[in-house]
């Protein structure tokens, strides 16, 4: 080989060798991008995770620089937590959802929301935000449940006075054979019950009746929906729809009714946390919740049924009552929320639904 042939072998490799090194240089830097870390947002709530999946990973998947991080915990607990975490001086805290709207006046009151701009909030109804700071992103009758093989040959209740009615002239039958949550430990139980006092004076008849049958009482709907399945009760009273739905859907043995006189209608509420540490982020999930395209995803892929009207209808049962009585999120809520008030409810609750060794 000549040495001309040679010197242009080692300039042309010299040149491949040049552009092979220009170009790591120009990609090196797209390799840190693909491994940062993502940011870590923890959501507390009671809604079921399994509820919940859907959306999370909607959201995940239009938002890939956030992972969630989802704690389901029981309504009172999460109060609690929330309440309390400053002291713990716990920061791993950035929204916060909950079923008992009540609780969660309370917190907002105590000064723990950070403000969310209304006007990126979507076209939430005006009954389900509070100062900028509380919002609905569901709409949840509360429901009637029962065993339609045991139920049979008794006509459905139309209104909370039939009820009554229907329970104390069948009381062989009934007796030790309806539940509903416990509003001692189920903070969404106890909102449901204070909201029947201030919706109608006829609900203590019904308590009355409930009281005469030995209803049951327990900490969690499925709980209260796995009992109506088996027979073990006949009856579920004030049963979260959402859950209750998705349950009749799937069971044959379980039917739902909502009263014609009123049915309550409870919205599932979220706020940022004062102390988040990622507030943006916490923005982002809460925009997605109340947005169409989040509306959309909790119509057609989770048990949820949304806020949105046009949503709603494509959740809400066939046969849905005009007597949708929303409950309004507001200081009102706080009326059941007096300590007084709310130790004297639950002492007289205790003192008619608790088995003596429960107390």
């Amino acid at each position: 080989m000549s040495a001309k042939i040679l010197s242009c072998l080692l300039s042309a490799n010299r040149r491949l060798f040049a552009v092979a090194l220009l170009l790591a240089t120009l990609i090196a830097p797209i390799e840190p991008a693909l491994s940062q870390e993502k940011t870590e947002l923890d959501i507390w709530s009671t809604t079921d995770t399994a509820a919940f999946e859907s959306l999370i990973t909607a959201f995940e998947v239009a938002n890939p620089d956030i992972k969630i991080a989802y704690h389901e915990i029981t309504t009172n607990a999460l109060f609690e937590h929330v309440l309390h975490a400053r002291e713990r001086k716990d920061s791993a805290i950035d929204l916060v959802i909950s079923s008992a709207m009540d609780l969660q006046v309370k917190l907002v009151n105590e000064g723990l929301a950070f403000p969310f701009s209304a006007d990126r909030a979507g076209t939430t109804p005006s009954w389900a935000e509070w100062r900028n700071e509380l919002y609905g992103f569901t709409y949840e009758p509360i429901v009637l449940v029962y065993n339609k093989k045991a139920f049979q040959g008794y006509p459905l209740p139309k209104t909370h006075s039939d009820l009554a009615d229907l329970l104390i002239n069948n009381l062989p039958t009934f007796e030790g054979k309806v539940g509903t949550y416990d509003a001692d430990s189920s903070g969404a139980g106890y909102l449901f019950f204070t909201q029947d006092a201030i919706q109608s004076d006829k609900i203590f008849r019904v308590i009355e009746a409930l009281s005469r049958a030995k209803m049951r009482t327990y900490d969690y709907t499925s709980a209260i929906l796995d009992a109506v399945a088996s027979g073990d009760l006949i009856l579920g009273y004030n049963v979260i729809g959402t859950y209750a739905l998705e349950r009749a859907s799937k069971d044959p043995n379980v039917g739902i009714f909502q009263f014609k006189d009123y049915t309550i209608v409870m919205s599932r509420t979220a706020f940022i946390y004062k102390h988040s540490r990622k507030k943006r982020q916490a923005e982002r999930f809460m925009e997605y919740l109340l947005s169409e395209t989040g509306q959309e995803k909790m119509a057609r892929d989770s048990a949820l049924i949304p806020i949105s009207p046009d949503m709603r209808r494509l959740k809400l049962p066939a046969d849905s009552t005009n007597a949708y009585l929303p409950i309004k999120m507001g200081i009102g809520l706080l009326t059941y929320q007096d300590p007084l008030k709310r130790r004297y409810f639950l002492d007289v609750w205790n003192s008619i639904f608790k088995k003596p060794e429960e107390q």
